[in-house]
């Protein structure tokens, strides 16, 4: 899942772009896209790309809000969205994926969101410390069998029998795991590559542990199962 947040004080121009963003996604790439007036409104949001309107009501600036936002989150890809060219030196002062200028061509902003995109998958691929109690662990995404949640902790059950632990929501483990790793339940984030079989109720790894699936789930679950079978056969 993609989080995709549009920040724009003029609601028209919000939803535009939102819905042009949303017809050049990928079919079956899950994304959710929100609309914002105000950045403040990101503070401590799991976000993944932002489109950000440079010049805001009540003399916000964008480029000041995100150097103060982002700046320890270098996972966030920022688009500046503008129709003030002045701003094109200043937002090197942070870190940015595109700048675009109104009116925003399509073509543009394809080669925006697909950078994004390829930038978020890269950076998916690669392994990523958490934290339990006064121990820090290496999580690598490629041992990942599947993930737990239990009693607000997240478990990520690894190859070789080996367990880490760490207090985060499964929402934020998502958010640091590549597309081949699919939310299954509300408690469970299952490997694709470690599966050996779908049921009507389970995935059952590779080594013969049976992971949940929701009813509520089951369709996506079931439709990005087969996307990941077919994309391995090319």
């Amino acid at each position: 899942m993609y989080h995709i947040a549009v920040v724009d004080d003029d609601t028209e121009q919000c939803a535009g772009l939102q819905h042009r963003i949303q017809d050049l996604i990928e079919p079956g790439m899950e994304c959710c896209i929100s609309l914002h007036s105000s950045l403040a409104e990101l503070d401590e949001q799991n976000v993944d790309i932002v489109f950000a309107d440079i010049c805001l009501d009540g003399g916000e600036n964008a480029i000041e809000e995100i150097m103060q936002l982002f700046s320890e989150r270098p996972e966030v890809q920022v688009i500046y969205v503008t129709g003030h060219t002045e701003y094109c030196s200043a937002v090197y002062e942070t870190r940015h994926i595109g700048f675009l200028v109104k009116p925003v061509s399509t073509v543009d902003l394809a080669n925006a969101l697909r950078r994004a995109f390829n930038r978020l998958r890269d950076l998916r691929e690669q392994p990523f410390a958490v934290h339990f109690g006064t121990t820090s662990y290496v999580v690598r995404p490629e041992q990942i069998l599947y993930v737990e949640s239990k009693l607000r902790v997240a478990i990520f059950h690894c190859a070789n029998q080996r367990e880490i632990r760490t207090y985060m929501k499964l929402s934020q483990v998502a958010s640091h795991l590549p597309d081949h790793f699919c939310r299954c339940h509300s408690s469970y984030i299952v490997n694709f590559d470690f599966v050996d079989a779908l049921t009507r109720n389970n995935f059952i790894l590779t080594d013969g542990t049976r992971v949940p699936i929701s009813n509520r789930r089951w369709a996506e679950t079931n439709d990005a199962f087969w996307r990941h079978a077919h994309s391995t056969e090319d």
